[in-house]
């Protein structure tokens, strides 16, 4: 078994280590509007969906955990056809923006927004949007901000990352095994698409997902190692504080999400008791996907 294992280890830093040298953000575009946001030193991957008709206003999207702009696709569509210019950006070590290492100068993923928001609206109040992760993001970012308004959807609290277990996380044994699962294991598409089933509890979805959407941001080089490097540098999400947020807050939930446990549902909640709150009937956690059409007509009646 100890031969096994080592084999596997040594398996993974090679696939894995391969797979970070040649990760270089900022070369790459992935999709027609891809565009790059330069911050210290991150390269941040976003997408602007111009608005159709008269311009009401901006939304910057955030993605939840393991996603990337790609999950925003449909409601991005949705939002913009109701007047809405749409901007959906990857947060940093995942889709195509850059992958954190020790040796870089770490700057919150919140500031990092901030920057982005001021970049591309200058003074104008935005609409900020999360899902799932990205709502915990925002939560934190919309106690700094004046917004138009605060968009939630299964959103997911941050917690700290628990110092016992950083020298595991961090260790390259490690990075390099997420590397290589990430690269390699993703690319088993039966596997892929039991998960969307599991997201969005909507088995005809799954059957009929672009799986690359997915599988192409995960497998882009070093994911799994900036991943571990995400997870140790990440801001709690400062729940307390919700009262500083004096803007308008849409909050829907998922009924049949899997992904949330009750505790996190419930604090979300609690923190906003103003908030004006849905929950989809028989929506899974990845609802922003297969009920964009719901979700942005209760967004778009919201914002009128």
């Amino acid at each position: 078994m100890k031969k096994l294992i080592s084999v596997i280890l040594c398996a993974a830093l090679i696939f894995g280590a391969y797979s970070f040298s040649c990760f270089a953000a900022g070369d790459y575009k992935p999709y027609e509007n891809s565009e790059y946001f330069t911050y210290g030193d991150y390269e941040i991957h976003y997408r602007v969906f111009p608005a159709k008709g008269e311009r009401l206003g901006r939304i910057m999207l955030l993605h939840g955990f393991v996603c990337s702009t790609f999950s925003w696709r449909n409601m991005a569509e949705k939002l913009t056809e109701g007047g809405w210019e749409c901007v959906a950006v990857d947060l940093p070590d995942f889709g195509y923006s850059t992958r954190e290492t020790p040796d870089m100068k770490i700057i919150p993923r919140e500031d990092i927004i901030i920057a982005l928001m001021e970049r591309l609206g200058g003074d104008e109040k935005w609409v900020l949007a999360g899902h799932s992760m990205g709502g915990g993001v925002a939560v934190n970012i919309a106690e700094k901000v004046d917004l138009k308004a605060l968009l939630l959807y299964c959103p997911c609290p941050q917690d700290e990352f628990p110092a016992a277990a950083e020298k595991i996380v961090r260790s390259a044994p490690m990075k390099a095994f997420m590397n290589a699962f990430f690269k390699y294991g993703t690319r088993l598409t039966p596997l892929v698409r039991l998960i969307i089933w599991a997201a969005t509890n909507n088995p005809k979805f799954a059957l009929e997902y672009d799986t690359a959407g997915v599988t192409a941001p995960v497998q882009y080089d070093g994911f799994g190692a900036g991943m571990c490097e995400m997870m140790y540098n990440v801001l709690p999400t400062d729940l307390e504080n919700a009262g500083k947020i004096t803007c308008p807050v849409l909050l829907c939930q998922a009924q049949k999400d899997i992904i949330l446990n009750s505790s996190q549902k419930s604090r979300m909640n609690d923190a906003f008791p103003e908030a004006e709150k849905h929950t989809l009937s028989g929506a899974g956690h990845q609802m922003i996907e297969d009920r964009a059409d719901e979700l942005s007509e209760l967004t778009l009646g919201f914002l009128k």
